[in-house]
């Protein structure tokens, strides 16, 4: 614990008036006109204007972020949600990028889980688009594994990859609203549905999967070794064909970039021997 507390100045302390003004939802002044206007009525109203310019650039950066979440609402439906959103839950980062990281799950209970779940998708997909630098490897990193070492082998998917858990047609409501068509209803899937969202290059790209290859991805993503996800896969699906399944996902993988690491056996690395 500090010696001593901070100084509140006038300054810090008219600063602090002024935060609690803002996040204030009905804007009445708690911060007098007085103490900026020296006496002149127009500061009311210039403090209104600062009221509402900060709901305002608060509800532009969640229709940017959920863009298709706003055009399946509308306008009327999305501002509404949006600013009730925006007095539960105050900005408190100074970054305005990671307004409204809650926000899908809000939505459940107060729009559906159909349009919480494109929203989820609106805002993994700008994770995506923003998300950290990492490399990418190809098939010619990948051939160089000898067959043996391959059990122990790691393979890490690109740092923004993220698989996603559908329980509605939402990709198809997502086709539909970007085509500029009219949504398909909200529709139950008859089982769970999967959707991998990576960037690819300088862009989010996003596809539907098999609860098979998402549940191989996200164990790759745990660090677990390719014999690991296959011994896995196989106890999980005594019916599924490892071997035929998993050899044309890791092409797949590789072209479409979403590897960014591969991980030998310290006794088997190519860069070792090289040593």
């Amino acid at each position: 614990m500090p010696d001593t507390l901070p100084v509140v100045t006038p300054l810090l302390a008219l600063q602090m008036r002024m935060a609690d003004y803002l996040l204030q939802p009905d804007g009445h002044a708690t911060l007098a006109w007085t103490d900026v206007g020296d006496g002149n009525p127009d500061a009311a109203h210039r403090l209104g204007i600062y009221h509402a310019a900060y709901r305002a650039r608060l509800l532009e950066t969640l229709r940017d972020t959920f863009g298709h979440t706003w055009r399946l609402l509308g306008d009327e439906r999305f501002d509404a949600l949006a600013l009730a959103h925006i007095e539960a839950v105050p900005s408190t980062r100074g970054n305005l990028r990671w307004f409204g990281i809650g926000w899908p799950e809000g939505l459940v209970d107060s729009a559906g889980a159909d349009v919480a779940e494109l929203a989820q998708l609106d805002w993994a997909l700008r994770e995506a688009f923003d998300g950290p630098d990492d490399t990418v490897i190809g098939l010619s990193d990948v051939r160089t594994v000898q067959p043996e070492a391959w059990p122990d082998t790691r393979l890490r998917p690109h740092a923004t990859a993220r698989c996603l858990c559908m329980h509605h047609n939402t990709l198809q409501r997502w086709h539909a609203l970007d085509d500029d068509r009219e949504p398909p209803p909200p529709e139950a899937l008859p089982e769970v549905g999967w959707v991998l969202v990576w960037r690819r290059g300088d862009s989010p790209h996003f596809r539907s999967l098999s609860v098979h290859e998402a549940w191989a991805l996200q164990a790759l993503g745990q660090g677990h070794s390719w014999g690991e996800v296959c011994d896995g896969l196989a106890a999980t699906w005594p019916e599924l064909d490892v071997a035929a399944a998993a050899a044309p996902w890791l092409r797949r993988w590789l072209a479409e970039e979403v590897l960014a690491e591969v991980q030998w056996p310290a006794d088997m690395d190519p860069a070792s021997e090289e040593g």
